[in-house]
């Protein structure tokens, strides 16, 4: 007797598919290099964290008491580090950019009219860091040699995306009402078949336990990894194909996770939880995108509240004890946070249950579903 899909994943697509012959497909439109493409978003994206904050509190600083001017230093100094350990991650340039310049920013408010101007530093940083962002992830075949995240926009009129990693595929399926979704991702190191192709008709691939990625007629993409596989719309299935064939060559192995189907449910369930807005008519109060965000300013503005009491400022215990707390506040959140992200991701790898029969049919000569046309 042959496995079956558990009723939590249904419905699966077609066991069996049919034979396709490959048909001429259309080139890519991406150059093979983006030339000074690391130089470019390095350089920018140092402007926004680094250069423009730190040169409003060192300008400043002829007039700042010393203790404030190194606060401000301090906490451009924590925005440069979390931005040199997240380097890998480009989409997050912007948020470490803001922190940065608010560092600056909250440095300068108690000076007249240089405060104001600093406030510059909130808006401009986070606009800059966007651009190097782009920059550093522009279309081009020599990405699949950066182990940079690449974000790919699925199709319209939804928002979800496939996101590349270094060492694996997600498919963030974005905010939906009510939430309760979970993405789904699949190590790269495992990744078997990654098809150019193109979608003939309307059509809708089912994920596990998830709602269904809506095709339409044009270019996609198709992935197997394990006993998993997708089909997506992409603009450029030729180098989203590139570049998982590339990094499945230099992925490290993800292979952990639930044993057995209990341990299984159990992270489902908690994972879902985790991302459900609304339960039973009630708020949740998960809401893990503001985790991080409250964290880091909380530890950020603690930080400078302490480094202002030790160099004499203000050594009052109310000021002391505030911050303390803020510091504490903003650990717990980052940590709670990490620990959240760690175990979210781990869910995401395992959208289907352990010893599951394959998503579909996998082999490279057939199409799973009946729209699907490979590309030669």
């Amino acid at each position: 007797m042959t496995a079956q899909h558990i009723p939590e994943v249904l419905p699966a697509p077609p066991e069996t598919g049919t034979e396709v012959t490959p048909v001429p497909g259309e080139p890519s439109t991406a150059p093979e290099v983006v030339p000074g493409r690391v130089v470019q978003a390095f350089g920018l994206g140092a402007l926004a964290v680094v250069v423009i904050p730190l040169g409003f509190v060192v300008w400043a600083m002829r007039e700042l008491v010393p203790g404030v001017g190194i606060a401000g230093v301090a906490g451009i100094a924590v925005a440069t580090v979390a931005w040199l350990l997240d380097v890998r991650t480009p989409r997050r340039w912007v948020g470490w950019a803001l922190l940065s310049g608010f560092a600056a920013a909250y440095a300068n408010l108690s000076l007249a009219p240089l405060g104001l101007l600093a406030l510059v530093a909130v808006v401009v940083c986070p606009l800059l860091a966007r651009t190097a962002q782009k920059r550093l992830t522009a279309p081009g075949f020599d990405l699949a040699e950066r182990d940079v995240e690449v974000g790919f926009p699925l199709y319209r009129h939804q928002p979800a995306r496939l996101r590349v990693e270094r060492d694996r595929a997600v498919l963030a399926l974005g905010r939906m009402a009510g939430g309760g979704h979970v993405d789904q991702a699949i190590p790269l190191a495992e990744v078997s078949l990654a098809q150019p192709g193109e979608i003939v008709g309307g059509d809708a691939w089912p994920l596990p336990g998830a709602t269904a990625v809506r095709l339409v007629e044009g270019p996609a993409v198709r992935v197997v990894a394990g006993r998993q596989q997708w089909v997506v719309n992409v603009e450029d299935p030729r180098l989203v194909a590139a570049i998982l064939r590339r990094r499945q060559s230099a992925a490290w192995s993800l292979r952990t996770g639930p044993q057995d189907l209990g341990s299984w449910h159990a992270l489902r369930r908690w994972a879902t939880k985790q991302n459900t807005t609304f339960r039973n008519g009630k708020q949740s109060q998960s809401y893990r995108v503001f985790r991080p965000l409250f964290g880091f300013f909380f530890g950020v503005l603690g930080l400078m509240l302490l480094t202002m009491q030790i160099t004499g400022n203000a050594g009052t215990p109310s000021a002391w004890l505030a911050a303390a707390a803020m510091l504490v506040v903003g650990a717990v959140l980052v940590v709670g946070w990490i620990r959240q992200r760690t175990r979210l991701a781990r869910a995401e790898l395992h959208s289907l249950p352990p010893n599951s029969p394959d998503w579909g049919d996998q082999r490279p000569e057939v199409a799973p579903i009946p729209g699907w046309r490979p590309w030669t």
